[in-house]
């Protein structure tokens, strides 16, 4: 499977992306588009020029591979650019990626020929330069993670690139690039990527090696044809590097975003990985990855760090994504070398709580440099967000005006409260009992004739019909709490929802947190 880069960046660098970089670079939103149309195929140029060569090829996929750049930025790209800290971070990434794949010197000479090309400042362009390198790589990234491709999958990758970028980049780039003009380019690409496969370890069949030999112009008189020499070489090319990708020896067809979106669409699911610590140190670990690759990458890490102290349930699912956080796991398992300690990983997203939660522990910002941009990490401390709970509670309780409160208004206050139910458990914690034994009075007070529901609630740890029947017992619990307090049994109805209306993502602690939930509501 192949894809076309171009297309694809330009599709991830379009629409609302080119209004925000419009906006973040103080440019008209004409010239941004001017700016990423010129830039991409530009730089698309400089990873076939930098491919061309083995010690070139490897050094550009370690670049790509690197836990700094967002293998999901075609996605996130927006998002990034939407905030100013994140846009500021993709920047400064993008930007020595940048410099790895083109040099200062050859980086100052791009950008301001782009900028004279397209009017447009040079300190913007130098910035966008940054963006659309970070955009590309992180595209490359996703497509090698998807194929699980090595280094002559990148330079097979890129040659497939040749047909779609030419006629799109200014003669004037060629030479800023240090690639003399596009004649010449693209005259000698062909037997460079040949040559870099072949050091791979990949070599060309012997019919492959009768390709077109370059012609002097002047000596033929039919310069004008220059191109269909190098369309036929870049065929025969191309059809090799099918062959050692095992794709069918056919016809190549230039990959369509379609196509690349229908094989994404594959791969749907996000790898998660859960892991808690007991007092002990001991680790429970709960994962999904796409791959025995992954699982096993995963099981050496904790293997090391925990050694025998660990109890680890990998499920391999063939429609999960590649875990572009496993090559940063081992760093981070060491800083969760302690007692009570969790961490989540969905995707992109990384949760740190408990006992990691210290702030002399400083993980939330070790875990931000470590992973870089592409990831977004924060902190749950429990007893925390019972805090915050209470506190709202506390202050909605105080708003209400006996003679001019309401039974909505009492309803919006009682669903401020976070009960912290034990695990498997529907009895009320005493922290609870003591705190919203307040909320009786708010209902004698603002809604003694309303009818209100119990609504029990779960995360979906647990099968269905256990988090069905908890949930029942959770609302009786309260509603039993109620009338001890001398509201009339009357005044309420329970029911169970389970775990069928989750309003926080599940596969997170701070998620399960909000799922686990008693809410009130007015009943006609």
């Amino acid at each position: 499977m192949s894809i076309n880069l171009l297309q694809l960046a330009q599709t991830t660098l379009g629409g609302q992306v080119v209004q925000l970089a419009s906006t973040h670079f103080g440019i008209d939103a004409s010239k941004a588009k001017a700016v990423f149309e010129t830039l991409t195929p530009s730089l698309i140029a400089s990873l076939l020029k930098k491919a061309d060569t083995p010690d070139g090829a490897r050094a550009l996929y370690a670049s790509i591979m690197s836990h700094k750049v967002d293998a999901n930025i075609g996605a996130n790209l927006a998002s990034l650019l939407d905030n100013p800290v994140s846009a500021g971070n993709l920047i400064k990434a993008g930007g020595e990626q940048a410099v790895a794949l083109l040099g200062d010197k050859a980086q100052d000479q791009l950008t301001n020929v782009v900028a004279q090309h397209t009017g447009t400042a040079v300190g913007a362009v130098t910035a966008m330069t940054g963006v659309v390198t970070a955009t590309l790589f992180g595209l490359i990234k996703n497509h090698l993670q998807t194929s699980k491709g090595q280094q002559h999958t990148l330079i097979s990758t890129l040659a497939h690139q040749v047909s779609f970028i030419q006629g799109k980049v200014p003669e004037s780039v060629w030479a800023a690039l240090g690639a003399g003009t596009a004649w010449e380019f693209f005259d000698g690409i062909g037997n460079k990527l040949k040559t870099a496969l072949s050091a791979f370890h990949v070599e060309l069949p012997p019919a492959a090696h009768t390709g077109v030999n370059p012609v002097s112009k002047e000596k033929t008189g039919i310069g004008k044809w220059w191109w269909l020499l190098a369309l036929l070489a870049l065929a025969a090319l191309l059809f090799f590097l099918r062959s050692c990708n095992k794709e069918p020896a056919s016809a190549s067809t230039p990959a369509t975003a379609s196509e690349a979106s229908t094989a994404s669409a594959v791969l749907s699911k996000e790898p998660t990985l859960s892991l808690t610590t007991d007092k002990d140190g001991k680790a429970a670990v709960v994962a999904t990855v796409g791959s025995e690759m992954d699982k096993s990458a995963i099981l050496e890490d904790l293997k090391k760090n925990y050694g025998d102290a660990v109890n680890a349930d990998i499920k391999v699912d063939a429609a999960t994504k590649p875990a572009g956080w496993i090559g940063e796991l081992p760093d981070l398992l060491t800083s969760l070398k302690l007692s009570n300690a969790e961490l989540t990983i969905k995707g992109n997203n990384i949760e740190i709580g408990g006992a990691a939660t210290d702030p002399k522990l400083q993980l939330l910002d070790k875990t931000k440099a470590l992973f870089g941009a592409g990831y977004a990490v924060s902190l749950f401390d429990l007893s925390e967000a019972m805090a915050s709970s209470k506190k709202k509670f506390e202050d909605a309780l105080a708003a209400l005006k006996p003679g001019s409160c309401t039974t909505a208004d009492v309803v919006s206050a009682m669903n401020t409260y976070s009960f912290n139910f034990s695990s498997g458990s529907f009895d009320i914690p005493k922290e609870d009992v003591l705190e919203f034994g307040r909320a009786a009075t708010a209902i004698k007070d603002c809604a003694k004739d309303a009818k209100l529901e119990i609504g029990g609630h779960t995360d979906n740890q647990g099968t269905s019909a256990v988090n069905m029947e908890l949930s029942q017992k959770r609302a009786d619990a309260v509603r039993d709490f109620f009338v001890s307090k001398g509201i009339a049994a009357a005044t309420f109805t329970t029911k169970a929802y389970g775990d069928s209306q989750p309003i926080g993502d599940n596969d997170i602690a701070s998620g399960r947190f909000k799922n686990r939930r008693i809410e009130f509501s007015e009943q006609k």
